[in-house]
This record gives C-alpha cells, structure tokens and sequence, in this order.
C-alpha cells in the first residue's frame, strides 16, 4: 500500500506541546483546523463549510521548529502523510432512572505525519531564523552540556548570513564556514 501525501491549510487549535518518547526522540503534536469556505447557490453569499480538524505530528529538530515558532490561531499550510488512528473515546452518562453508565464509542482520528508546517504567508509575514542541529556538524554534540547527540544548539543565524546573492542558498564554502564558527562558538 502507498502512502497517501496531503496538504491541509488552515490554523492551529492548540499551543504545541513537547514530549519525549522513551528512546529520547522529541516529538510534537499540534491539531490543525481547516474550514472550507463555500457559496450558497440561492442567495450567492459565501458562508463557512464544516471544520476539518488533524493531528499533525512532526519528529525531532521539527518538532523543536515548530514549538518555537506557531501558536494557537497561526495561521498554517501543512504537508505530511496522512494517517488514519483508530482509538475509543469513554465518557460516563446517566441514565433517565439515574444509573451512570460508561458509553465507548469508536473513534477515528486524522493524523498528518512527518509533517512540514510552515505559517501562511498570505496571511501575514515572518521573520526566518535558520537553526542548526547538532546532528548536522559531526563531533559537536560532545561540546554541549544539553544531553544526547542529535539535541539543538541554541545558535541561530540570520537567512541572508554568508549569501551575497540574498537568495537563502547556502554555498559549500558557506556550510564549511558556519561549521567552524559553530564549533567556535561551543569550544569544540
């Protein structure tokens, strides 16, 4: 079976929690809205369709991306693989004699994962900050006191560092240039 790629405009529903998994791998979990605008064809007014909502999950130094950088309401365009989750959702009811009684009703969830989030530039603008992972320079983990290979440095750069053009491409003599002044930086 092939996997089944979506990609899903809309806000998010709730701030972004981190989690990490017992292997030590970081991971997020957002809920993303989408809600389709469509006309109604009596009176040619455009109103709101019903509301789609997905999970979307993204893994490691994506997931640190996206903690960073959306909230609740920003508005989003996301890319993943779509998933189906099929989970029980329990609640407790009382009866008309009074009894309570637990009801399970079997759900399915939406779930986008390996997610690419990016905030919607028709929407507004952002400010682009490149990060680098630990994971990216070899040997740099063992300059950081922050835990296990593969973790974030605090470094940041700004998008245009090393590129005359202004074009956000990035030369080999630019990577080589900003491994040695993150090695630098963490007295590696």
């Amino acid at each position: 079976m092939s996997d089944v790629s979506i990609t899903v405009v809309g806000h998010v529903g709730q701030d972004p929690h981190l989690f990490t998994a017992e292997s030590g791998t970081r991971w997020t979990s957002i809920r993303v809205a989408s809600t389709r605008r469509v006309r109604n064809p009596q009176t040619g007014e455009w109103g709101d369709g019903p509301t789609m909502w997905f999970t979307v999950r993204q893994f490691g130094d994506r997931a640190m991306n996206v903690i960073e950088s959306v909230r609740k309401g920003t508005p989003v365009v996301v890319t993943g693989r779509l998933a189906l989750e099929e989970y029980q959702q329990r609640k407790e009811e009382r009866r008309p004699d009074g009894e309570v009684v637990e009801v399970v009703t079997p759900r399915t969830a939406q779930v986008i994962e390996n997610a690419t989030v990016a905030v919607d530039l028709s929407r507004g603008i952002v400010k682009y900050t490149r990060t680098i992972s630990t994971s990216a320079v070899p040997g740099l983990e063992a300059g950081i006191d922050a835990g296990a290979p593969g973790q974030r440095a605090d470094i940041v750069m700004d998008a245009d560092d090393g590129d005359d053009a202004g074009s956000g491409a990035q030369t080999r003599d630019d990577a080589e240039q900003v491994e040695v002044g993150v090695r630098e930086l963490v007295g590696v």
